[in-house]
């Protein structure tokens, strides 16, 4: 086994452990909140924490590579999201549930940011598509591992400490793998990174604009998804809760699996071609469970889980192709920035809607979503054209 295919599986090894986490805290908060005596709302805060903190770090990340390395930043990071994880198993007080927020938070911006940068920069459209393939396959052993753990009598608290341990595994991977970062020290990319474009002024390039609101819209999107699909499927479709989680379950499978079939897509078909179709299938997934009923609702989640499945690896890779490998590393770190800003603001936003009018809002906002990021996409192809 050469260097090469080592490292990459490294890189995808992280991007699993990256994913590890992210559902831990919804599937074991019942129980949580129960050990600590506190409302299941608390749950929001921890959240909140964990956002915010990843946001931060997403803008910070690139002045950190720039002194620390990929590799040795990403180590870090690992080890900062092992301590929180451990350190929530552990703590006895509901107040240190955020303190141990604040690392996961941290760690997971840094990790997220850096790594999509380095395989923007060093590696083809079909690794992009499947290192997010990974962080799928991660966040759904997360809540399996979580779920196996509680069912089998165990406290949350031991799930917690299996999940710690496997990001401490990670940590001793990624020390001996070191070396294997250097090779970043040795491409001319490497400079690019260390642009001394501010945020303020990234602002002012053609297209930036229009990308960050894509990704605003795009995570947003799956976010909504997530928090209020078997909602829907419940209160306006009639869907059973068992029928309504399957469902929502269809859409991570197909995102997963159409990551996958999209790294090998990428062979022969373009990037841009590959958004720009994506989106339209999006797009033909939402319009099908808005007036859709019955089996045909399988089909829409299924085909909206296709439709999703390139369009942020693409975004992604495009980001050195669209802005520049010497200004991608800021760019890169404003679009992850916002992104999370979307999975934090845009879900609770169609909440509060849903409340005062009707959960039959649902698909109409997805669909504005995706005619926000489809008309996005096509104004920043005409720019480029233009350019």
């Amino acid at each position: 086994m050469n260097k090469k295919l080592i490292f990459l599986l490294i890189i995808y090894l992280t991007f699993i452990s990256l994913g590890l986490p992210d559902s831990l805290l919804g599937v074991s908060w019942p129980e949580m909140a129960r050990n600590f005596s506190v409302p299941y709302s608390a749950a929001g805060i921890i959240s909140m924490t964990i956002s915010i903190c990843t946001i931060l770090s997403s803008l910070s990340t690139m002045k950190l590579v720039a002194k620390l390395g990929t590799g040795k930043l990403v180590l870090l990071s690992v080890l900062a999201t092992a301590i929180g994880i451990v350190g929530i198993g552990f703590t006895q007080n509901y107040a240190f549930l955020i303190f141990f927020a604040l690392p996961m938070g941290l760690g997971a911006g840094a990790i997220d940011t850096s790594l999509n940068q380095y395989v923007a920069l060093h590696f083809k459209a079909h690794h992009m598509n499947w290192l997010h393939a990974f962080w799928g396959i991660g966040a759904t052993l997360g809540p399996i591992t979580m779920g196996a753990v509680m069912r089998g009598g165990h406290s949350w608290r031991f799930g917690y400490w299996i999940i710690g341990g496997i990001q401490l595994f990670l940590v001793a991977v990624l020390f001996f793998s070191l070396p294997l970062w250097e090779e970043e020290k040795k491409t001319g990319k490497n400079k690019s990174n260390q642009s001394n474009l501010k945020f303020v002024d990234a602002f002012k390039i053609p297209g930036v604009p229009f990308a960050l609101l894509s990704f605003i819209f795009y995570v947003g999107t799956e976010a909504t998804i997530g928090l209020w699909g078997s909602s829907f499927l419940i209160d306006i479709k009639g869907i059973s809760v068992s029928s309504a989680s399957f469902i929502v379950s269809i859409f991570y499978a197909s995102l997963t699996v159409g990551r996958i079939l999209s790294g090998f897509i990428t062979f022969w078909l373009s990037n841009k071609k590959l958004l720009i179709i994506s989106e339209l299938s999006l797009l033909v997934g939402i319009i099908i469970i808005g007036i859709g009923s019955g089996s045909v609702l399988y089909l829409g989640f299924a085909l909206i889980g296709l439709g999703c499945a390139a369009i942020f690896p693409t975004m992604l890779h495009e980001t050195p192709k669209r802005f520049g490998d010497q200004n991608s590393g800021v760019i890169m770190s404003l679009q992850l920035a916002l992104a999370y800003v979307g999975t934090t603001l845009l879900p609770p936003l169609l909440g509060v809607l849903t409340q005062t009018y009707s959960m039959s809002l649902f698909p109409i906002f997805l669909f504005i979503y995706g005619i926000i990021l489809l008309t996005a996409t096509i104004i920043i192809e005409k720019i480029q054209k233009s350019g």
